[in-house]
């Protein structure tokens, strides 16, 4: 049994039951069977009550996280269900790159957006900055019917990316303040998993929106102005339903908030720090680590472009109608969703595979293409095998977010690592829609050869990167000894804390 009183904690003795009540400056946590242990505060969780605990953050922070997610991939590829219901035609992007731009230039938006958001979610309330941003987002999706050239469409497309950046990075820091290491894989992709969820929905809304007909609207237009109207929606309720950090979560005790801080103590990685710190930044800049990771989500994230922006208008050049394609969308969902979470899911059970996991999902991947380039036309069933393949990529970057967050310590410095790995992924999202320009259509044959060769130099850089750090940890090891927690909640990075370790 363990004490914490304000801030001097001792330790009881271990079988000891509490036999006075809980006040409102402590708490009293059993010791018998516990998992987590500081030497330092004398604060013990055993194993019941961190699951107990861990249950309630699950239903307080995953399905917040996991809708918004769903709504934001919806609103952002929208694009590839709508252009084949006019919108390639009335906005004129059915020539050379002019769709391709029309989807990459969100990404761009995307960079723009990315680290000044980051930054505001690390001095404001995540709460506060999430609701204002998804408002925001919400207004330019409902805004987008109104466009009627190429030009303004491509506006309208960089001010979505510009808003829509702070989301996933928000969530690698919520989740990297709730959850403990050996956790966030898993939970990072249970709400990333949700890009498949929008998959699976928003073709069958579109399927009905794409056959109204009449009136001044095309279809493309119904579904933009639903989309946005559910987004506004869900803005103005992320005000109540979205969760704080630990320290201020509401549903909790006060008791229940210093153990939900305990929790996490072991990570080694700080508690949250609202204050900015140029030597993280300067840091984290100049780490290895976060360049090879970067190298693997751009790689990773050029297979994003063929499923997120294109996937309709390859199948629709398969030779399947509009609504045919727009259906033959249905099994990526489900894909994603298997391709994510099975990751996450690996990530937490195996030790020591998260680069092992991207290294094996690259294999799919590389299958896919190949037999979209090599099978002929006539082989239907063949290349859409080979397109799903290719959903696979998605197993590879979930590894990359997990990576982002549990491998780094120091709030500062999380902060640049999340806004750079999600640079990153903009930058292989850019990558990718350049390589399908229309006069590779129908098959886009050097396309997937594009694709193809970027997933073997994630083979290879996944493998070499894990050898590096392997080797840092036995480094570790030998030089200071045996990790401890005495530092968890400082905000120290994994270089200044001699007790991180990394993950593999």
């Amino acid at each position: 049994m363990s004490v914490v009183e304000g801030k001097d904690m001792e330790v009881a003795p271990e079988k000891t039951r509490a036999t006075t009540p809980v006040s409102g400056k402590g708490v009293w946590v059993e010791a018998e069977n516990a998992s987590t242990v500081s030497n330092t505060t004398g604060v013990v969780i055993d194993e019941k009550t961190n699951q107990r605990l861990l249950k309630r953050i699950d239903r307080r922070v995953m399905p917040v996280l996991c809708f918004t997610y769903a709504l934001q991939f919806y609103d952002k590829a929208l694009l590839s269900q709508a252009a084949i219901f006019g919108l390639r035609k009335d906005l004129h992007l059915e020539s050379g790159l002019r769709y391709s731009w029309a989807s990459l230039i969100f990404y761009f938006g995307y960079i723009v957006g990315t680290y000044p958001i980051s930054l505001l979610a690390q001095k404001y309330p995540t709460r506060i900055v999430i609701t204002a941003i998804t408002l925001a987002w919400s207004v330019v999706v409902l805004a987008t019917p109104a466009c009627t050239t190429y030009e303004g469409f491509l506006a309208n497309r960089f001010m979505l990316g510009l808003i829509e950046a702070g989301v996933s990075p928000i969530f690698m820091l919520v989740v990297g303040l709730w959850y403990k290491h050996e956790e966030q894989v898993s939970r990072s992709s249970w709400w990333y998993s949700f890009s498949g969820g929008s998959l699976l929905v928003s073709p069958l809304i579109n399927y009905g929106l794409g056959h109204i007909t009449g009136g001044s609207l095309q279809p493309w237009q119904y579904m933009y102005f639903i989309a946005g109207g559910v987004t506004a929606f869900w803005g103005v309720a992320l005000w109540w339903l979205f969760p704080d950090t630990p320290q201020f979560a509401k549903g909790f005790t006060e008791e229940e908030r210093v153990l939900l801080l305990e929790r996490v103590r072991g990570n080694n990685a700080g508690a949250e720090n609202k204050t900015f710190k140029k030597d993280q930044m300067i840091e984290a800049l100049k780490d290895y680590q976060l360049w090879g990771i970067s190298i693997l989500s751009i790689s990773s994230c050029t297979a994003s472009g063929a499923i997120t922006a294109f996937a309709p208008i390859v199948f629709n050049g398969m030779g399947f109608t509009v609504f045919q394609s727009l259906l033959l969308n249905l099994p990526i969902g489900a894909l994603a969703f298997i391709c994510i979470l099975g990751s996450g899911y690996l990530g937490r059970h195996i030790p020591n595979a998260r680069f092992h996991i991207i290294s094996v999902a690259c294999l799919p991947v590389i299958l896919g293409c190949a037999l979209l380039w090599q099978l002929p036309s006539s082989n239907r069933a063949g290349r859409i095998v080979g397109y799903y393949l290719i959903n696979f990529f998605s197993s590879a970057w979930t590894q990359c977010i997990g990576l982002g967050t549990s491998n780094v310590a120091g709030h500062t410095k999380k902060a640049v690592y999340a806004a750079v790995t999600f640079i990153a992924y903009s930058l292989g999202n850019i990558i990718g829609p350049l390589m399908f320009d229309a006069s590779y259509a129908p098959r886009y044959d050097r396309s997937f050869i594009g694709i193809m060769i970027c997933f073997v130099l994630c083979f290879i850089c996944s493998e070499l990167l894990r050898l590096i750090l392997v080797k840092e940890n036995k480094r570790r090891d030998i030089k200071y000894g045996t990790p401890d927690i005495a530092h968890g909640l400082e905000d120290l990075t994994d270089r200044q804390n001699k007790s991180f370790r990394y993950h593999l």
